[in-house]
């Protein structure tokens, strides 16, 4: 067999496996949704704090009752916020000038989203990529300080990443933009923000070690008919919540599994500013807008769209 046939043989397997690789990665049922008039989110309460100028990130500590936790985006001081979930910041008593929980050994490059594990630990994502030309995205991992008493930190890991389909900087069709990320069991799930399609697609990193950049793996696709700005897993680590600027995705799967996109779906259009950030409180779903506005649904209020 001659090598032009050779190179030829194997360029034709590497495009076939990519296509099946796709295939696979690919939601294939189509959800039908049904026509529901969007519910318009009042807000219950608003963070009140002139620091908290442009809220990106939200999550309920697993380890501090009471607590949530959220930053702002990107331009912003390297530091988070302990609130409340009326909105109230938590401080020290002894602080006349607090300013929020600082990390001097990290930079906001563009800070997005912040998720929690169950071992104490907080990952921010430093994920932003408006312009899909970064080679630095990041997720600081840190110890969760003590709300009332930590006025500064100091990062344990960086897990630095990268997108292996992304092939050209900048790419071609602007979705390799993140705003949304989750711990489970030990990894780190991504889900990407489209410019070019109404499509999400979820990455995973499958180890946190720091000594090299990690390749993040594609897992899974759906169709969302927005972008996604925001996401969480519950504590049981069965159910993904998913935000857009115009819908909440509700995803059930096994412990186990990381197929949320082949489960149960539950869906609900809503109208309100600039939603950024959601997270679990319990059977409740509390979202957050840069304005520092917070609201709340339940997750029964979402409809189901696949059993």
């Amino acid at each position: 067999m001659g090598k032009n046939c050779i190179k030829n043989g194997v360029y034709s397997i590497v495009i076939i496996m990519s296509f099946l690789i796709v295939q696979a990665c690919t939601n294939t049922d189509e959800i039908i949704l049904p026509e529901i008039d969007p519910v318009e989110l009042q807000p219950y309460a608003k963070i009140d704090f002139p620091e908290v100028r442009e809220a990106s990130g939200l999550v309920k500590s697993r380890l501090w009752e009471g607590v949530f936790w959220t930053h702002n985006d990107s331009g912003d001081e390297a530091r988070i916020f302990p609130i409340k979930k009326d909105g109230t910041v938590i401080k020290p008593e002894w602080m006349s000038d607090y300013k929020g929980i600082q990390i001097p050994d990290a930079v906001n490059v563009d800070w997005e989203c912040i998720a929690t594990d169950d071992n104490g630990h907080l990952y921010i994502g430093d994920i932003g990529n408006n312009s899909n030309t970064r080679r630095d995205l990041m997720i600081y991992i840190i110890e969760e300080p003590f709300p009332t008493q930590t006025v500064v930190t100091n990062t344990k890991k960086r897990i630095s990443y990268y997108y292996p389909d992304q092939k050209e900087i900048p790419a071609k069709k602007f979705n390799f933009d993140a705003e949304a990320m989750f711990w489970k069991d030990g990894k780190i799930y991504v889900l990407t923000k489209h410019r070019a399609d109404t499509f999400t697609q979820l990455y995973r990193l499958d180890t946190l070690s720091t000594r090299e950049k990690k390749a993040a793996r594609l897992i899974a696709r759906f169709n969302t008919r927005g972008q996604v700005s925001g996401a969480d897993v519950s504590p049981d680590r069965r159910k993904l919540v998913v935000l857009t600027y115009t819908s909440v995705w509700l995803f059930e799967t096994r412990k186990k599994s990381d197929s949320y996109f082949k489960g149960k779906i539950s869906w609900l259009p809503y109208k309100a500013e600039h939603c950024e950030a959601i997270c679990f409180d319990g059977e409740k779903l509390i979202i957050i807008n840069e304005r520092g506005d917070l609201f709340q649904l339940k997750v029964e209020d979402l409809t189901l769209v696949r059993k």
